[in-house]
């Protein structure tokens, strides 16, 4: 007897209820070219389709059942490239110096390399050398045609029996390029409703712009490679600097660099502004301690990878496969909930959905020997390797501010 002569009728109304992505992904099991778009019941047609094609009540049943164990990717669309930038500063020369900033950099370099992004770390340098850095960087993303499609494609996976990527995109773009990710951890500030980047050449007092990398500028800069997504994060404080031990910069605001948005632009602000920002420094230790806890020598030794408040929480929502809106929501979630409440901001611009899975359709390997290249002579301070760190066992949590002593003022 057929399907629907054999199947129960709670089995067939809870067949009814299936959602598109659910009858897709069990149309694909099936291998079945089937259309759900745009229709109001997937599930009617589903199993009129499967009957037709004899399947039986148990064969339904075993498509059921490998359903719950297959992972599915959705692809919203395909850039040329994936490039992440990860920015970490924290041997400052005369401010105070900073324990996660280069180990949150790898740790994140670990999971985005996964997620088959080229991966540019920068570390430590001084205000003219990233924007050299960068400058050269962006010229070398890539500006390409891009078109994309319906479909559902099945990959193999070790550790899942079936992984299914589905591709969710339906109109063809013209120009689309690159898809950058630029990660910040260091010192930083805000002023005259600007974001600063502190560089390791910064002194303690009268800071200038030249010490500095303003959010504006580097928006300027990422925007003539025109991106199809750029997310930037800033995991800094956001202290409002002093007026008066710091007149310079104030001075120079009044020429800060305008900016444009290609496409779609998130921006991140681990806090909130003239907030500070957190590391969470997690020790290996032999005794029990408070939640507070100061630093000593030697210590740096234990502290485990993903050690800022953000890039922990950043690191963990990564392994979810949501669109980057979605998924840094969940992220401030997590920050809001922590025993330290600090609290993110997210700026959008552009409601297209794009998630850090969306596949690149260049050849990275390509773009990969060119950034090489272009950065062989700067092997000190700029990495185009991913490090895989591993996690020790951890006894103890301790929260310290990234902090410039009393040179910041709440306002």
């Amino acid at each position: 007897m057929s399907l629907l002569q054999t199947i129960s009728y709670a089995e067939y109304q809870r067949a009814l209820a299936l959602n598109i992505e659910s009858c897709e992904i069990l149309a694909k099991l099936a291998n079945l070219k089937l259309n759900f778009q745009n229709s109001k019941k997937p599930g009617e047609i589903l199993m009129k389709t499967l009957d037709r094609h004899g399947y039986s009540v148990q064969q339904y049943r075993q498509l059921l059942t490998t359903a719950l164990n297959t992972k599915t990717i959705l692809t919203y669309y395909r850039p040329q490239s994936k490039v992440a930038i990860l920015i970490g500063n924290d041997k400052y020369r005369q401010l105070t110096k900073l324990v996660t900033p280069t180990i949150d950099c790898d740790s994140l370099a670990s999971n985005l390399k996964k997620l088959g992004f080229i991966i540019v770390t920068l570390k430590n340098l001084t205000a003219a050398e990233l924007k050299s850095y960068l400058t050269r960087i962006f010229q070398l993303i890539p500006e390409d045609s891009y078109t994309s499609a319906s479909f559902i494609d099945a990959i193999n996976n070790n550790n899942n029996p079936l992984v299914l990527q589905m591709s969710m995109g339906v109109d063809e773009h013209l120009g689309v390029p690159a898809a950058p990710f630029i990660f910040y951890a260091g010192h930083g500030c805000e002023l005259c409703n600007t974001r600063c980047l502190l560089c390791v050449d910064c002194p303690t007092e009268d800071i200038s712009v030249e010490h500095c990398v303003t959010e504006n500028w580097l928006l300027r800069e990422v925007a003539k490679c025109k991106p199809e997504l750029c997310v930037l994060i800033l995991d800094m404080c956001r202290n409002v600097l002093d007026r008066f031990t710091n007149p310079k910069i104030y001075t120079s605001m009044t020429t800060v660099e305008d900016y444009t948005t290609h496409c779609n632009l998130l921006i991140s602000y681990s806090t909130q502004s003239s907030e500070v920002a957190y590391e969470l420094l997690q020790i290996e230790c032999s005794t029990t301690i408070d939640c507070t806890y100061e630093v000593k020598t030697g210590d740096t030794e234990r502290i485990i990878p993903g050690a800022s408040l953000y890039a922990n929480a950043l690191c963990t929502r990564l392994v979810e496969n949501l669109d980057v809106s979605s998924m840094l929501d969940r992220v401030h979630g997590d920050m809001e909930s922590c025993s330290k409440r600090q609290r993110p901001i997210k700026v959008q611009c552009g409601v297209a959905k794009r998630s850090l899975y969306d596949p690149a359709k260049g050849d990275s390997q390509i773009i990969l020997n060119k950034l090489k290249e272009a950065l062989e002579d700067e092997k000190d301070n700029c990495a185009m390797a991913t490090l895989l760190a591993g996690t020790p066992s951890v006894e103890a949590v301790s929260l310290i501010p990234h902090d410039l002593g009393n040179k910041f003022v709440d306002v």
